[in-house]
């Protein structure tokens, strides 16, 4: 573990050379927002990643870090789990993109509805905006009516009905979704009362994590007041599951919250790297999905297809969802001491596989920035504006040497 002190700039000069390259050729600004690393500040993260491997990833001038974005969640086993990369490269010798369906998107799905009680089919497909847009027609042909309730500050993909930014979406693409402020339930009531007649479904994502937000569940009240309406008016019950199933309970997340959707959304874990999302629905909506054409050329690429079976199929042999969820629970707890100990007041919420840390009275980030950045120093990578992500490949060992780096950032960074 480095000091921090033998090199002044987080990125390296082949770092700082593509950035000046990509600075030129893309449009940057929030195209890609949380994907670049500028999103946590200038020269606060590694910018440009060249290998991964487990829990650690290296940049492109040789430096290693500990990571817990796992590319911005999509790593649940670890870089490159060696069974899923076999799985994926023996696919790929056979076939992987080709005439009519592959087999193995047969197997993933059965896989799929095996693994989830309750639901009948599945469709595969590569992101999670892809799924959470079938999702919502699939919601609409099987009640007939238009009205999508979603939740301020959820991110559901980048499908112009249900982007954050407004930038460049006609008003008319966005008059049947209704955005209700999370956990609001006067809000929830007063939306209801304006759309219940044409209320076609609810999409609901299992937290709310914003950048610089402490992470919040759905409260009881909220979970029972959607209960409610969906059984007053027969509305559909979408999970978008994309960023946190498999991390918040054995499978997908509605069994931590205690409900039984329509359909589930599944996406960058499902994969553990390889394109792969796929949509999930109950019995009742199977006639409304085979109303709806839905196809794209690289759905049916059968390498990444065969990754997806091969993650599920270890993350459940293997107890997966326990060990990212201890490595968690060690990670939050040796940083809580690490800051105490440092006199720093901190707030770290959210579940222990996806948690936020955030300092208190830092409403410009100075600290949070000043601390990542020294983490990253160190060979850390401890984002200052999302939340986090762990994988099963952070073990005992890992999480240790992490803790001890954080003690040093803690250190390094000022109190006040």
């Amino acid at each position: 573990m480095s000091d921090g002190s033998d090199r002044g700039r987080v990125d390296g000069p082949a770092g700082q050379e593509l950035w000046r390259r990509a600075d030129a050729v893309l449009p940057g600004g929030a195209v890609y927002l949380s994907r670049s690393a500028r999103f946590a500040g200038d020269d606060v993260q590694p910018g440009f990643i060249a290998e991964a491997s487990g829990c650690r990833v290296t940049d492109v001038d040789g430096r290693r870090y500990i990571d817990f974005l796992c590319a911005n969640g999509p790593i649940l086993l670890g870089y490159r789990h060696p069974e899923v990369e076999e799985a994926v490269r023996r696919q790929a010798e056979r076939a992987d993109s080709a005439s009519f369906f592959p087999p193995a998107l047969v197997d993933l799905a059965d896989l799929l509805v095996e693994k989830t009680p309750g639901m009948a089919w599945a469709v595969p497909a590569k992101n999670g905006s892809d799924v959470i847009g079938l999702a919502g027609r699939v919601a609409r042909v099987a009640t007939g009516r238009e009205t999508l309730v979603v939740f301020d500050r959820a991110y559901h993909g980048f499908d112009p009905e249900f982007a954050l930014s407004p930038a460049g979406v006609p008003a008319a693409s966005v008059s049947k979704l209704v955005r209700v402020p999370w956990n609001d339930l006067d809000a929830f009531d007063r939306a209801m009362s304006s759309c219940q007649d044409d209320l076609a479904g609810f999409v609901l994502n299992p937290l709310d994590q914003f950048p610089l937000r402490d992470t919040a569940p759905p409260s009881p009240g909220l979970l029972d007041a959607i209960s409610a309406m969906r059984e007053r008016t027969g509305a559909v019950l979408v999970i978008d599951d994309v960023r946190a199933g498999l991390r918040l309970a054995e499978g997908p997340s509605h069994r931590a919250l205690g409900i039984e959707p329509d359909l589930v959304c599944l996406g960058k874990s499902l994969g553990n790297g390889h394109p792969v999302s796929a949509l999930l629905g109950t019995e009742a909506l199977r006639a409304a999905a085979r109303q709806i054409n839905f196809t794209a050329t690289y759905f049916f690429t059968a390498a990444a297809l065969r990754g997806a079976e091969r993650t599920l199929q270890v993350y459940h042999r293997d107890g997966a969802f326990h060990a990212l969820w201890r490595a968690g629970e060690r990670l939050r707890e040796g940083l809580l001491a690490a800051a105490a100990k440092s006199g720093h007041r901190i707030r770290y919420t959210g579940p222990p596989s996806m948690p936020t840390l955030l300092f208190e009275d830092d409403a410009k980030l100075e600290r949070g920035r000043r601390f990542s950045r020294e983490a990253a120093l160190r060979g850390a990578i401890f984002h200052p504006t999302l939340n986090w992500f762990l994988s099963a490949a952070h073990d005992d060992a890992a999480i240790d040497e992490a803790i001890g780096i954080a003690e040093a950032a803690f250190d390094a960074t000022p109190v006040e």
